[in-house]
């Protein structure tokens, strides 16, 4: 096993959202403030998605095993194979990668399409015609699954459910795996798949845009808009990095989580959760509200959520919130659930490589005073903050630390 370490750096991501396949389109489109939103081909083009348009796997994965594979499995093999490839791990020809290299996968509700599919097909035509090579596919746990048997991932291999903080949850998870020699290697991130079973029930909860579009932190705003993807980042020891040769993206510095056990389906308005969870990450990154440079934001439209996360965010910054650069990159990609929070956290590391955070689309002047900008905002400090609350009480933060060798 790998040697006890502090340090955890991400070294690779692949990604594949609304707006961009791969790190570099990924990073293009969010600064030029490309927007993924468009009409929907699952529910007719009354009702904006921020889907993966023209999806075609075989394009990193070819056409082998790809038939058995749903679509979120699909997407999660997608940016696995991205990552493992900028990372030097696809050799393709080794009959047995390394057993410490693993994955660790966040999402809300796995292939829920898989699901629904396969729970129709039993109640209307009986159990005895159900397909059974469909079955896999149903539990919440098969996107990470299919991806370690593709790729032949034989390390650490779970699954995390926390709703939309499911991303954050999984690279925390894989930080403190690698920090306590559990692996060498990690893939850490979140999928989430788009389907008209996902849609409806959004509807119904009442939390979708009318309007189809995603307006963080402003008056006018009147909810969000899905969106569906998969990011993976490689995490690594910073011994592990520096022996291979790799240049970080970032350094996963401090992690914070609350749970506020009030309602399953409703943020509170206190943000005491959201606060604790920025507080304790802060903390445990060893830095003071201060020597944050920049926010990536996880307000989604909602304006009971965005309240809540500004509320946080004053609690903790006080006055300094008023300068201090945010930025709410759901605007672009979507609210794409359990993927939100890796595609967050990747805008993160980009952003504080960069020391430039990404524009906000269509922002105007905030009612809550937050700096946000339609245009990249420079910033001089070396810490990132990245949020992802939830409305059944999960909150996580993350702060990221620009690489210093």
């Amino acid at each position: 096993m790998a040697a006890l370490s502090e340090r955890i750096v991400i070294t690779s991501a692949g990604v594949i959202c609304s707006i961009g396949a791969g790190l570099e389109q990924f990073e293009q489109a969010l600064y030029d403030g490309t927007s993924g939103l468009q009409n929907s081909t699952f529910c007719g083009d009354q009702i904006v998605t921020a889907e993966v348009r023209d999806f075609t796997p075989q394009l990193w994965l070819g056409n082998k095993g790809i038939r058995v594979l749903d679509r979120s499995a699909r997407l999660l093999c997608v940016s696995a194979h991205m990552a493992l490839d900028r990372s030097g791990f696809l050799a393709s020809e080794q009959p047995e990668r390394d057993p410490e290299l693993g994955m660790i996968c966040g999402t809300m509700f796995g292939g829920l399409h898989s699901i629904v599919s396969f729970d129709w097909s039993g109640l209307t035509e009986g159990p005895a015609y159900v397909n059974p090579m469909a079955f896999p596919n149903t539990v919440i746990n098969s996107p990470a699954g299919q991806a370690a048997i593709k790729f032949k991932l034989r390390g650490i291999n779970s699954t995390v459910c926390a709703g939309l903080a499911s991303g954050l949850y999984a690279i925390e998870y894989g930080a403190e795996s690698l920090r306590f020699g559990r692996a060498r290697v990690l893939l850490a991130g979140g999928v989430e798949e788009l389907c008209e079973e996902s849609i409806i029930g959004f509807q119904r909860a009442d939390v979708t845009s009318r309007s189809g579009s995603i307006r963080p932190f402003q008056g006018d705003a009147d909810g969000t808009v899905l969106g569906e993807g998969a990011a993976m980042l490689t995490l690594e020891t910073a011994e592990s990095a520096t022996a291979r040769g790799a240049k970080p993206l970032a350094e996963i510095s401090g992690f914070g989580c609350a749970h506020d056990a009030t309602s399953t389906n409703a943020y509170q308005a206190r943000a005491e959760g959201a606060t604790a969870a920025i507080e304790q990450a802060l903390e445990a990154a060893k830095i003071q509200p201060g020597q944050v440079g920049c926010i990536i934001a996880g307000a989604n439209g909602s304006r009971a959520g965005d309240d809540m996360e500004a509320r946080s965010l004053r609690n903790v910054f006080r006055s300094d919130i008023d300068a201090l650069p945010v930025s709410a990159p759901k605007a672009a990609f979507g609210e794409a659930m359990g993927a939100s929070g890796a595609l967050c956290a990747l805008a993160g590391a980009i952003a504080i490589g960069k020391r430039i955070a990404p524009p906000t689309i269509a922002s105007g002047s905030s009612e809550r005073n937050l700096r946000l900008s339609s245009k990249p905002q420079p910033f001089e400090k070396d810490f990132v903050l990245v949020n992802a609350f939830n409305c059944d009480g999960n909150n996580a933060s993350l702060v990221l630390k620009r690489w210093i060798e």
